[in-house]
């Protein structure tokens, strides 16, 4: 082994000569490998001839082929079309599909009614449409009249009433979620 890998250091540092070269179809092979066959023809070495004693030499060997591995008699036998598990399913079921691309139109159709609701309320008043805004709590009941988001439950009362245009905290909360729902309801679908 010392002197294959002494020869192979010899071959890589250019110390060898062409004859060397050519009588060695080992050395000969990795040459071109190394240098390609343009190297072989510059020193005068042909391929035909080298393939030549390359396959005389590996034919002069006898019994153990070291080209050829034989694997022993009790090794496993190799696996057939029968015996391989089954290819797992990744097919996603239309019921699946369905539902999501159902939440999320609830939920775009959910956002951009809120945000429907808080524009007419902001706007027109929904003094013109409830009936719990009564003239003796305020002269414009029932003409431009916007309901107090906090005070939803308390129509009867004064202070769940304000003049349409003026914008507050609770209507600017609500204009962001109804956004937000609408932008949520696009991303799952």
């Amino acid at each position: 082994m010392t002197d294959d890998s002494n020869r192979l250091r010899e071959l890589l540092d250019g110390k060898l000569s062409p004859e060397e070269i050519a009588e060695d179809p080992v050395l000969s092979s990795l040459a071109e490998r190394i240098y390609g066959s343009d190297f072989l023809e510059q020193v005068g070495i042909s391929r035909g001839e080298t393939k030549r004693s390359l396959a005389e030499k590996f034919s002069e060997v006898e019994g153990d082929d070291l080209l050829v591995e034989i694997s022993p008699d009790d090794s496993l036998p190799l696996p057939m079309p029968d015996d391989m598990p089954d290819v797992p399913s990744y097919d996603l079921s239309d019921d699946d599909v369905i539902s999501r691309s159902l939440v999320s139109k609830l939920t775009i159709i959910g956002g951009f009614t809120g945000l429907t609701l808080v524009i007419v309320n902001l706007f027109y008043g929904f003094g013109n449409f409830l009936g719990g805004c009564a003239t003796s709590l305020h002269d414009t009941c029932g003409v431009s009249m916007k309901l107090n988001w906090l005070d939803f439950h308390r129509m009867g009362a004064y202070d769940a009433w304000s003049p349409t245009g003026s914008i507050g905290i609770p209507d600017i909360v609500l204009s962001v979620i109804c956004a937000l729902t609408i932008i949520l309801g696009f991303r799952r679908s």
